[in-house]
């Protein structure tokens, strides 16, 4: 092995042929004709997945089949600042529990990246659901998402703008989401083998994000939902609580 060798196989955003051909199976998007576009058949169960969009077009909604799958195995799923907060009623219809949904409120967003960071090394983490802010992370940043997705085998989500697509990202899943007259227009900006692909998906679950300023107790509940001894103090997070999805 050449010197450096060892070290190029250790990155993140490099995947040698045996490491590809034992990757996890794809977690069925919901759409079965996605699923056949997709590299993986579904969302990549260990890598970071970015959804290009400008907020207020249902985009939460693309990734909710996937989450409910996996909070029915018992699984926490995390959101780092969404830009609404979930309706608990809407929740259930789609089959999402609540009980193991946890909306987490960074103080600033510089803080956003290492929140996730944490929530991915706590070893609680089903899936992660971040919003990116106005100022884009690093690829730096990216770099070591995708990588702590992948050691520890957890889907990534991403919510970026779409001008985004403009830089570089170690993501090996970026899709973009454009508003259409019959429902959500989706392109496969980057996946390993075949990209470039566009699918129609029509509206096929009710929206299930209301303003955050509408939160209220019977909708979240507002104490700490678990103890992490290096969770930073003024972060908050909020568990849906299923009593209000009666």
């Amino acid at each position: 092995m050449r010197p450096g060798s060892s070290s190029l196989l250790q990155h993140p955003g490099l995947y040698p042929a045996a490491a590809a051909a034992t990757q996890p199976p794809g977690i069925a998007t919901g759409n079965s004709s996605l699923d056949t576009l997709l590299h993986w058949r579904g969302w990549p169960a260990a890598a970071l997945t970015e959804l290009l969009t400008e907020p207020g077009l249902g985009e939460f909604s693309l990734a909710i089949p996937a989450l409910a799958r996996l909070t029915t195995a018992g699984g926490l799923v995390f959101l780092v600042d969404p830009p609404h907060l979930p309706h608990a009623q809407a929740l259930r219809q789609t089959g999402l529990s609540g009980e193991h949904l946890l909306v987490l409120r960074c103080p600033a967003r510089r803080d956003q990246f290492w929140a996730g960071e944490q929530i991915l090394r706590s070893g609680t983490c089903a899936a992660l659901v971040l919003w990116e802010g106005p100022e884009p992370w690093r690829h730096a940043q990216l770099l070591r998402l995708q990588g702590r997705a992948r050691t520890t085998a957890t889907p990534v989500f991403l919510y970026r703008r779409p001008q985004a697509i403009r830089a570089a990202s170690p993501a090996p899943l970026r899709i973009g989401l454009q508003g259409s007259r019959n429902g959500i227009r989706l392109h496969i900006h980057k996946q390993p083998g075949p990209s470039g692909q566009t699918l129609l998906l029509t509206p096929s679950t009710a929206a299930v994000m209301i303003p955050a300023r509408s939160g209220s107790p019977q909708i979240l509940d507002r104490r700490p939902p678990l103890q992490m001894a290096d969770w930073q103090p003024g972060n908050t997070a909020s568990r849906v609580r299923p009593q209000a999805l009666h």
